[in-house]
């Protein structure tokens, strides 16, 4: 078996390796969500790694760049993403072997750690290899009908349908909004994304697998969500919110945040809202119209792998040192 970085030119088999490895699930294997995945991401290009015997494509193992903010200093980050073994060949350790070539390539490149979110199939792999749990992300619902959510979940038993594409129509991303970054400034001294106008406009405004919607005045914040469809419910998840103004008044632009989503669950027949736990937090005065329900640990499982940062790393594993979002947790 041959380990090697992936080139342009496998990128045909590495889309058919999935697709023999995972089939067509709701995240469909394509060349064209590869290159914005991958390819496109403004923080850099993915770190991959491929395993072939006999000139067959047989693994495969992605690392998905990403850049966190913390204390005015920089962090170089990478998601574990993209994992695939051909069937004919599983049993064999490719996945551990093609992820631990891959950790000590990006030690020697200055990554300093790794996170994710497994699921409980893959989370006790990635345990063994060094990973730690910090814990399931915390959460803020909002409830805006309790009586549909009722009616609807009574008649379904409360099952829970595959997401789709959300059909729901919404606005065209205006160029000048992806913009509206350039005025952020993280109000605290926690780890956030590198929110740049260019990863506005990648992550959300260019995202082939989801449709994002906006709310914004132009001037104080900007409020970024998609749509979750259930069996019993539709759900507004609250992916990102950029304050950009913090000198403006709380209380007016949380009138207006609220005036606005208000509207859009009622014309989209929305009942549940989601948000960051730890974004609510940090921002309470502009989302105290979200109501009482405490914020819970009820999220993905984050798990985290320190590659370089040594004695700092301790204090990743505590939720409290986190403003992530939605956006920056939930599977693409």
């Amino acid at each position: 078996m041959t380990i090697r970085p992936a080139t342009p030119e496998d990128k045909p088999a590495i889309i058919n390796l999935m697709k023999q490895s995972l089939g067509e699930t709701l995240i469909p294997k394509s060349e064209g969500l590869w290159n914005w995945k991958h390819e496109q991401n403004p923080f850099g290009p993915s770190f991959v790694l491929i395993a072939e015997e006999n000139k067959e494509l047989i693994g495969l193992r992605a690392f998905m760049q990403w850049r966190w903010l913390w204390k005015e200093e920089t962090y170089k980050a990478i998601r574990a993403v993209d994992t695939a073994t051909h069937p004919a060949h599983q049993g064999k350790g490719i996945f551990k072997k093609l992820t631990l070539q891959q950790l000590a390539a990006c030690k020697e490149e200055g990554v300093h750690f790794v996170f994710n979110t497994p699921n409980d199939k893959s989370k006790p792999g990635y345990l063994k290899m060094g990973w730690v749990e910090q814990g399931k992300m915390p959460l803020k619902f909002a409830v805006c009908n309790p009586f549909a959510i009722a009616y609807a979940k009574f008649f379904n038993k409360g099952r829970f349908s595959s997401e789709a594409i959300d059909p729901t129509p919404e606005q065209e991303w205006q160029p000048q909004i992806p913009e509206l970054a350039k005025q952020y400034q993280p109000q605290s001294n926690n780890l956030v994304t590198a929110l740049t106008p260019q990863y506005i406009s990648w992550r959300y405004a260019q995202n082939p697998l989801f449709r994002y919607n906006y709310f914004t005045d132009g001037k104080n914040f900007l409020l970024i969500s998609r749509v979750k469809n259930h069996s019993f419910t539709k759900e507004l998840r609250l992916v990102d919110f950029i304050l950009l103004n913090p000198n403006a008044n709380p209380s007016s632009i949380s009138t207006e945040i609220k005036k606005q989503v208000k509207q859009y669950c009622k014309k989209h027949v929305i009942n549940l809202i989601s948000f960051s736990g730890n974004q609510f937090q940090q921002y309470t005065p502009y989302f105290a119209w979200m109501g009482m329900l405490p914020v819970k640990p009820l999220g993905p499982i984050i798990t985290l792998k320190d590659i370089n940062m040594n004695e700092r790393f301790p204090e990743l594993l505590s939720v409290s040192n986190w403003n992530y979002s939605l956006g920056d947790m939930e599977l693409f």
